[in-house]
């Protein structure tokens, strides 16, 4: 257990490193290459504590190349972008967002598509390893339940950057979001159908970024419920949809 605890110590440390640094708290140069680094770094240490475990690699964590891996991280992309696309449409209709001055171009969407596939990515399946399949492999026989709760709080927390300085309205939909992605990996044991649909929730507010001018709503109420509701529908899509992923169990 002490072997566990302090894998998931050296884990957790590296990550706060890397986002400390993405947070301009740290000065690495370089950037962003450099906060890319240091994200990706978070994966091969995963590899290296599995093995000092006694157990396969990342393969321990759900993330191995099993049958079926491709398809799920293909099928969590594809879901968590065709959901949050609507997600946000129904927001720009509700006045939850205002859209003005569109500038769509084929070389800022594939500039973005690059940027979903490589520059995102260590980012996202470096807090997936830690937050949810780590933390899995440090409760077995948890329920489900249980398992959801545990790491719904370890995800909020593992963002203390922001929870400690950025306003209520960048961080209160994180429990909501641990919540989906940790049933995700509860009944599926395959970290790829949850890095993909954890990517696909980062990547569509950039894309609209980059390609429309977009504000928020100045009522933070209206915006923060319409927030949770958004998330909650995202957990019953889930629900419905994860029978399909491939199981890594």
């Amino acid at each position: 257990m002490l072997h566990a605890f302090v894998g998931f110590l050296i884990l957790f440390l590296l990550y706060q490193f890397a986002e400390a640094n993405g947070q301009n708290l740290l000065k690495f140069p370089g950037k962003p290459y450099s906060i890319f680094v240091l994200f990706l770094l978070v994966i091969p240490a995963a590899d290296l504590v599995a093995r000092w475990q006694n157990a396969p690699g990342l393969a321990a964590y759900g993330m191995g190349l099993h049958d079926g891996w491709l398809k799920n991280y293909m099928l969590g992309a594809g879901l968590g972008l065709a959901a949050q696309t609507v997600l946000e449409f129904v927001g720009v209709q509700f006045g939850i967002r205002k859209v003005t001055n569109l500038h769509f171009s084929i070389r800022t969407l594939l500039a973005s598509i690059l940027w979903i596939l490589f520059a995102n990515f260590p980012a996202a399946a470096s807090e997936d390893l830690i937050t949810r399949s780590y933390l899995l492999h440090l409760m077995p026989g948890s329920s489900l339940l249980v398992f959801m709760f545990f790491s719904s709080l370890i995800y909020t927390l593992n963002h203390m950057i922001r929870l400690l300085t950025r306003p209520i309205t960048d961080w209160y939909h994180l429990p909501f979001t641990g919540l989906t992605l940790a049933y995700v990996f509860f009944q599926t044991g395959s970290l790829w159908f949850v890095i993909g649909l954890h990517q696909a929730g980062n990547v569509i507010y950039y894309l609209m970024q980059q390609m429309m001018d977009i504000s928020n709503t100045t009522n933070v109420k209206k915006r923060m419920l319409f927030g949770v509701a958004t998330e909650l529908v995202m957990l019953l899509v889930i629900i419905l949809i994860t029978p399909l992923a491939a199981t890594n169990r």
